[in-house]
């Protein structure tokens, strides 16, 4: 075979290769998903990193994250300060128009990432563009990551940072009565996690939390067999129903071989009649559907299992009496997200607490768009969304 030839079978092979890759991205996407010309390029790209990231593991490399350089974003607007709160680092933005005399606003951002990647350079952006359009000062949190840092050390580095902020937020022109928390994905986990925390604590100490604002968060790992997460299976986005799954198990204790029973509920089977069942009751998604009456049934899980029933690790598992007295609460949920019940079932139960909740459902949107909400690559419905959050952080910090 001569050059030519060579070269025109590469092509040839390339083509078909493209064409089989992108046959393949398009036959898992969700088909309500948001402008799915783009969605396919995003897959495109997460795919091709796992690819590459399986590599790196099985040749011995650990865990390749991929972590963007350090952020080039312009704050003209803002006084942004890197610090340490109590030994945890974070990035401090701080409106520079403000009255004179008058205290601002403030809010705790935890970023997302599957507790196993992000930063705050990573959504530095973000921050910002919130800071600007809130009007609050915005404390970012570089919280440790798993799986070197697992439960409960992410969710320690929060609420130590949140509890410097609430106690030393004079000294950054914030009324301490109106500071809330706030973060997408894990970082929504991490924000509904402190604020249970914080309501625990006493009043005398920590002033109470305005409000949380949970961005598809991540709320329990008891069932994951819920309809968000069986369809998560199959068609999705840049999240998987078992890519998530082993974010909670490398969150958890890393142990990768637990991934397969936890995606079968083999973690639960001795608990499906527990109160803690209820607490993941289909009845929060369909009123049709009968609500579980749980029985008197002991707990049994593993020593290194345990804490998939700890609330500070998966929020939903709280007792309905620790859900009464949390702040006002705003939750979003997308329909093509695998986390989506997760956020329905929690903001029905804080409803049930007697809790003020908004739940925002952005039904073609998936699992981080907000995250694409700006030029030039952004996404309508992750530009509304950021939209709607900021408008209900004016009215409500």
């Amino acid at each position: 075979m001569g050059a030519l030839g060579v070269v025109t079978w590469l092509t040839a092979a390339g083509t078909l290769g493209a064409a089989v890759f992108s046959g393949y991205l398009y036959s898992s996407l969700p088909p309500d998903v948001a402008e799915p010309h783009k969605v396919v390029i995003l897959k495109g790209f997460e795919r091709t990193f796992k690819l590459v990231a399986w590599v790196h593991e099985k040749m011995g490399f650990g865990v390749l994250k991929l972590q963007p350089p350090p952020s080039q974003a312009s704050h003209p607007n803002l006084e942004v300060t890197d610090a340490s709160f109590d030994g945890v680092q974070v990035r401090v933005y701080k409106p520079i128009a403000q009255k004179t005399g008058s205290k601002m606003a403030g809010l705790m951002w935890f970023h997302g990432g599957g507790w196993v990647f992000g930063s705050i350079d990573q959504c530095d952006a973000l921050v910002g563009r919130i800071a600007n359009q809130t009007g609050a000062v915005m404390v970012s949190v570089e919280y440790r990551l798993a799986p070197e840092h697992k439960f409960p050390i992410p969710f320690e580095d929060c609420l130590t940072a949140t509890q410097h902020f609430l106690q030393h937020a004079s000294e950054y022109g914030v009324d301490p009565t109106r500071i809330g928390v706030a973060g997408g994905s894990a970082g929504g986990n991490l924000a509904a996690a402190v604020a249970l925390r914080l309501r625990k604590d006493d009043k005398k100490k920590f002033p109470p939390l305005k409000l949380q604002a949970l961005i598809y968060p991540a709320l329990q790992a008891f069932n994951f067999q819920t309809p968000s997460y069986v369809r998560g299976h199959r068609f999705f986005v840049l999240l998987s129903a078992k890519t998530m799954i082993g974010f909670w198990v490398k969150y958890l204790n890393n142990n990768m071989s637990l991934v397969d029973t936890l995606a079968n509920n083999g973690h639960t089977a001795a608990l499906k009649k527990s109160r803690f069942a209820s607490y993941v009751d289909r009845h929060f998604l369909d009123d049709s559907v009968p609500r579980l009456v749980p029985e008197d049934v002991s707990v049994d899980l593993p020593d290194d299992m345990k804490d998939l029933l700890n609330p500070y690790y998966s929020p939903l598992m709280a007792e309905d009496a620790d859900l009464s007295g949390l702040p006002n609460t705003y939750v979003t949920v997308c329909g093509t997200d695998v986390l989506r019940d997760d956020g329905i079932m929690y903001a029905r139960r804080l409803e049930m607490a007697g809790v003020q909740v908004r739940l925002a459902r952005y039904p073609s949107g998936f699992h981080g768009i907000m995250s694409f909400s700006s030029k030039p690559f952004y996404f309508e419905v992750g530009k509304q969304m950021e939209q709607d959050l900021t408008t209900f952080l004016r009215h409500h910090l």
